[in-house]
Protein backbone atom coordinates (compact mmCIF):
# COMPACT_ATOMS: atom_id res chain seq x y z
CA UNK A 1 0.00 0.00 0.00
CA UNK A 2 1.46 3.30 -1.04
CA UNK A 3 2.03 5.86 1.72
CA UNK A 4 0.04 9.00 1.29
CA UNK A 5 2.19 11.76 -0.10
CA UNK A 6 2.71 14.68 2.27
CA UNK A 7 1.67 18.12 1.16
CA UNK A 8 4.88 20.08 1.86
CA UNK A 9 4.91 23.75 1.01
CA UNK A 10 7.93 26.05 1.39
CA UNK A 11 8.22 29.82 1.61
CA UNK A 12 7.76 31.77 -1.55
CA UNK A 13 10.30 34.39 -2.65
CA UNK A 14 7.77 37.12 -1.87
CA UNK A 15 7.28 35.87 1.70
CA UNK A 16 11.05 35.75 2.28
CA UNK A 17 11.43 39.30 0.97
CA UNK A 18 8.68 40.51 3.31
CA UNK A 19 10.43 38.91 6.31
CA UNK A 20 13.76 40.45 5.32
CA UNK A 21 12.20 43.89 4.97
CA UNK A 22 10.53 43.62 8.40
CA UNK A 23 13.82 42.56 10.06
CA UNK A 24 15.66 45.40 8.33
CA UNK A 25 13.13 47.99 9.51
CA UNK A 26 13.29 46.72 13.10
CA UNK A 27 17.11 46.69 13.05
CA UNK A 28 17.29 50.21 11.61
CA UNK A 29 14.95 51.50 14.30
CA UNK A 30 16.86 49.81 17.12
CA UNK A 31 20.42 50.61 15.97
CA UNK A 32 20.56 54.28 17.08
CA UNK A 33 19.48 53.35 20.62
CA UNK A 34 21.94 50.46 20.75
CA UNK A 35 24.77 52.62 19.42
CA UNK A 36 24.03 55.36 21.96
CA UNK A 37 23.88 52.80 24.80
CA UNK A 38 27.17 51.23 23.70
CA UNK A 39 28.95 54.60 23.57
CA UNK A 40 27.66 55.61 27.01
CA UNK A 41 28.80 52.26 28.37
CA UNK A 42 32.31 52.71 26.97
CA UNK A 43 32.69 56.20 28.40
CA UNK A 44 31.28 55.17 31.78
CA UNK A 45 33.61 52.17 31.97
CA UNK A 46 36.62 54.39 31.23
CA UNK A 47 35.52 57.01 33.78
CA UNK A 48 35.15 54.36 36.49
CA UNK A 49 38.59 52.92 35.63
CA UNK A 50 40.17 56.35 35.87
CA UNK A 51 38.48 57.10 39.19
CA UNK A 52 39.68 53.75 40.53
CA UNK A 53 43.25 54.56 39.43
CA UNK A 54 43.10 57.85 41.39
CA UNK A 55 41.56 56.15 44.40
CA UNK A 56 44.02 53.27 44.41
CA UNK A 57 47.20 55.32 44.21
CA UNK A 58 46.01 57.83 46.83
CA UNK A 59 45.11 54.98 49.18
CA UNK A 60 48.70 53.72 48.91
CA UNK A 61 49.80 56.98 50.56
CA UNK A 62 47.37 56.50 53.43
CA UNK A 63 48.56 52.92 53.88
CA UNK A 64 52.20 54.04 53.99
CA UNK A 65 53.25 52.18 50.84
CA UNK A 66 54.40 55.47 49.34
CA UNK A 67 55.13 58.89 50.82
CA UNK A 68 54.46 60.79 47.60
CA UNK A 69 52.42 59.80 44.54
CA UNK A 70 51.47 61.21 41.17
CA UNK A 71 48.81 60.77 38.50
CA UNK A 72 49.88 61.87 35.02
CA UNK A 73 47.31 62.56 32.30
CA UNK A 74 48.59 62.97 28.75
CA UNK A 75 47.21 63.14 25.22
CA UNK A 76 49.46 62.55 22.23
CA UNK A 77 50.26 65.27 19.69
CA UNK A 78 47.54 64.10 17.32
CA UNK A 79 44.92 64.06 20.05
CA UNK A 80 44.21 60.40 19.36
CA UNK A 81 45.58 58.50 22.36
CA UNK A 82 44.89 59.27 26.03
CA UNK A 83 47.15 57.75 28.69
CA UNK A 84 46.76 57.99 32.46
CA UNK A 85 49.52 56.67 34.72
CA UNK A 86 50.02 56.45 38.47
CA UNK A 87 53.43 56.61 40.14
CA UNK A 88 54.79 56.16 43.67
CA UNK A 89 57.80 57.41 45.63
CA UNK A 90 58.99 55.78 48.86
CA UNK A 91 59.83 57.83 51.95
CA UNK A 92 63.62 57.57 51.60
CA UNK A 93 63.48 58.69 47.96
CA UNK A 94 61.24 61.63 48.83
CA UNK A 95 63.51 62.72 51.70
CA UNK A 96 66.55 62.54 49.43
CA UNK A 97 64.79 64.76 46.90
CA UNK A 98 63.72 67.22 49.59
CA UNK A 99 67.25 67.48 50.99
CA UNK A 100 69.16 67.68 47.73
CA UNK A 101 66.81 69.75 45.58
CA UNK A 102 66.41 73.32 46.84
CA UNK A 103 63.13 73.96 45.06
CA UNK A 104 61.51 70.58 45.66
CA UNK A 105 59.62 71.67 48.80
CA UNK A 106 58.73 75.16 47.55
CA UNK A 107 58.14 74.88 43.81
CA UNK A 108 55.18 72.63 43.05
CA UNK A 109 55.93 72.50 39.34
CA UNK A 110 59.33 71.05 40.02
CA UNK A 111 58.00 68.78 42.76
CA UNK A 112 55.18 67.41 40.59
CA UNK A 113 57.11 67.23 37.32
CA UNK A 114 56.53 63.90 35.58
CA UNK A 115 60.27 63.35 35.19
CA UNK A 116 61.10 62.25 38.74
CA UNK A 117 63.00 59.27 40.21
CA UNK A 118 59.80 57.35 40.91
CA UNK A 119 60.26 54.03 42.67
CA UNK A 120 57.28 52.58 40.81
CA UNK A 121 55.46 53.84 37.73
CA UNK A 122 52.53 52.38 35.84
CA UNK A 123 53.49 50.98 32.44
CA UNK A 124 52.72 47.99 30.20
CA UNK A 125 55.75 46.20 31.69
CA UNK A 126 55.17 47.07 35.36
CA UNK A 127 52.78 44.52 36.80
CA UNK A 128 52.67 45.88 40.36
CA UNK A 129 49.14 46.31 41.70
CA UNK A 130 50.03 49.58 43.43
CA UNK A 131 50.57 51.48 40.17
CA UNK A 132 48.82 51.30 36.81
CA UNK A 133 48.56 52.75 33.33
CA UNK A 134 45.38 53.20 31.30
CA UNK A 135 45.48 53.84 27.55
CA UNK A 136 42.46 54.78 25.39
CA UNK A 137 42.05 55.57 21.71
CA UNK A 138 38.29 56.17 21.89
CA UNK A 139 38.17 58.36 25.01
CA UNK A 140 39.36 61.95 25.39
CA UNK A 141 39.48 64.79 27.95
CA UNK A 142 39.20 68.59 27.91
CA UNK A 143 42.74 69.26 26.68
CA UNK A 144 43.73 72.35 24.70
CA UNK A 145 46.14 72.77 21.81
CA UNK A 146 48.74 74.29 24.16
CA UNK A 147 48.18 72.08 27.18
CA UNK A 148 47.51 68.42 26.46
CA UNK A 149 47.43 67.14 30.01
CA UNK A 150 49.24 67.55 33.31
CA UNK A 151 50.07 65.95 36.63
CA UNK A 152 48.68 65.97 40.16
CA UNK A 153 50.60 64.81 43.24
CA UNK A 154 49.44 63.78 46.71
CA UNK A 155 51.09 63.25 50.10
CA UNK A 156 49.52 61.81 53.24
CA UNK A 157 48.63 65.04 55.03
CA UNK A 158 48.28 67.22 51.94
CA UNK A 159 51.52 69.12 52.65
CA UNK A 160 53.08 68.33 49.29
CA UNK A 161 49.91 68.47 47.23
CA UNK A 162 50.89 69.91 43.84
CA UNK A 163 49.96 69.96 40.17
CA UNK A 164 50.99 71.02 36.68
CA UNK A 165 49.20 71.85 33.45
CA UNK A 166 45.57 70.95 32.94
CA UNK A 167 45.21 69.37 36.38
CA UNK A 168 45.56 72.70 38.18
CA UNK A 169 41.74 72.85 38.10
CA UNK A 170 41.35 69.85 40.50
CA UNK A 171 39.12 68.16 37.92
CA UNK A 172 38.93 67.15 34.29
CA UNK A 173 36.21 66.00 31.93
CA UNK A 174 35.94 62.67 30.12
CA UNK A 175 33.95 61.96 26.97
CA UNK A 176 33.97 59.89 23.79
CA UNK A 177 36.52 60.76 21.10
CA UNK A 178 35.66 60.81 17.39
CA UNK A 179 37.13 62.19 14.18
CA UNK A 180 35.18 65.42 14.68
CA UNK A 181 35.40 65.57 18.48
CA UNK A 182 38.94 65.31 19.80
CA UNK A 183 38.30 66.97 23.17
CA UNK A 184 35.51 67.54 25.69
CA UNK A 185 34.42 71.15 25.23
CA UNK A 186 32.84 72.31 28.49
CA UNK A 187 32.16 76.01 29.01
CA UNK A 188 31.25 77.36 32.43
CA UNK A 189 30.70 73.83 33.69
CA UNK A 190 28.18 73.07 30.91
CA UNK A 191 29.09 70.69 28.04
CA UNK A 192 28.67 72.19 24.58
CA UNK A 193 25.50 71.32 22.66
CA UNK A 194 25.73 67.91 21.05
CA UNK A 195 28.31 66.62 23.52
CA UNK A 196 26.88 63.52 25.21
CA UNK A 197 27.96 61.18 28.00
CA UNK A 198 30.32 63.59 29.76
CA UNK A 199 31.87 62.60 33.08
CA UNK A 200 34.00 64.60 35.51
CA UNK A 201 36.73 63.36 37.86
CA UNK A 202 37.15 65.62 40.92
CA UNK A 203 39.65 65.56 43.78
CA UNK A 204 40.86 67.62 46.73
CA UNK A 205 44.36 68.16 48.11
CA UNK A 206 43.58 65.35 50.57
CA UNK A 207 42.72 62.99 47.65
CA UNK A 208 38.96 62.86 48.13
CA UNK A 209 38.06 61.47 44.69
CA UNK A 210 34.56 61.75 43.19
CA UNK A 211 32.97 60.92 39.84
CA UNK A 212 30.07 62.88 38.33
CA UNK A 213 28.05 62.70 35.13
CA UNK A 214 26.34 65.55 33.32
CA UNK A 215 22.57 65.19 33.00
CA UNK A 216 20.82 67.42 30.47
CA UNK A 217 17.36 66.33 31.68
CA UNK A 218 15.24 69.42 32.18
CA UNK A 219 13.72 70.01 35.62
CA UNK A 220 10.36 71.68 36.28
CA UNK A 221 12.05 75.06 36.63
CA UNK A 222 13.45 74.76 33.11
CA UNK A 223 17.09 74.19 34.13
CA UNK A 224 19.05 71.01 33.44
CA UNK A 225 19.66 68.60 36.31
CA UNK A 226 23.40 69.23 35.91
CA UNK A 227 26.21 67.20 37.46
CA UNK A 228 25.10 64.06 39.26
CA UNK A 229 27.33 62.11 41.65
CA UNK A 230 27.91 58.55 40.45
Amino acid sequence: MRAQEKNIKGFTILELLVVIVIISVISAAAYPNFSSWQKERQVRAAAVEIKNLFTNISSQVQRGMYAFVQVEVAVDDKGEVLSISSKGMHMDTMLTRARNEDKWTTDMKERCDHDQPWDDAGSPTNKKLEVAQLVYDNITINFTEDDRGGTVCFSKDGTYYSYTGLLADTFFYICSRSATNKSCIVTGGIPDAGLEDVFAINWSRFANITLEKWSATIKEDGDPVGWVLQ
